[in-house]
């Protein structure tokens, strides 16, 4: 533009502000690169790396927080099972670690019977029994000895058995397959070793 200037093609104030102009876009180049610069230098600062990571973990003790403050309003039984006795109803006060529930789990049930004497010897933990009780269904169903007492006992005032054989007999437990309909505890049954 000067060497238009000086043969008389362009004015002075042309040539003025062209060289205002192209002082403008350098000032503005110069400060485009400054905060490029500047903002690579703040990008890698290790200190405010270290204070975002802080943040994170704040945030995240504060989610675990939240989880188990949740666990604990509102707890969840550990296994499916039925509930057997509420011991707190809606609204009473409920002192800081009582049971509020108890749950027997579907997978704990047992069968508890007594045998007599005479056909202890049959069985051991581990072996195969049968029974069958009024509305379980049709057939025989299946659980195996889990425990054998090791003493006798008098034969209790209520035992559910078609005759008394004898006044001695031993406690026997089995457990229950797992299946989608377990149970009543209480429920009288007839058992016969396999």
């Amino acid at each position: 533009m000067a060497a238009l200037a000086a043969r008389g093609f362009a004015s002075r104030a042309q040539l003025d502000a062209a060289r205002a102009a192209r002082d403008g876009a350098a000032a503005s180049l110069a400060q485009a690169r400054a905060q490029i610069a500047s903002g690579e230098l703040s990008a890698g600062r290790a200190e405010q790396i270290a204070a975002a990571r802080a943040q994170v973990a704040g945030a995240q003790a504060g989610l675990r927080g939240q989880l188990q403050r949740r666990r604990e309003i509102a707890p969840v039984a550990p296994e499916a099972g039925v509930v057997e006795q509420t011991f707190y109803n809606p609204g009473e006060w409920v002192p800081a670690n009582s049971p509020v529930v108890s749950v027997l789990p579907d997978a704990r049930r047992k069968l508890r019977f007594y045998v007599p004497e005479g056909a202890i010897a049959q069985l051991r933990p581990g072996a195969a029994v049968s029974f069958s009780c009024d509305g379980c269904g049709e057939g025989t169903r299946k659980a195996v000895v889990s425990y054998v007492s090791p003493r006798a006992e008098f034969t209790p005032p209520v035992i559910y058995s078609e005759r008394a054989r004898s006044k001695l007999v031993f406690l026997v437990e089995a457990r229950l397959e797992v299946s989608a309909k377990p149970l009543p505890p209480g429920l009288p049954v007839s058992v016969q070793p396999q």
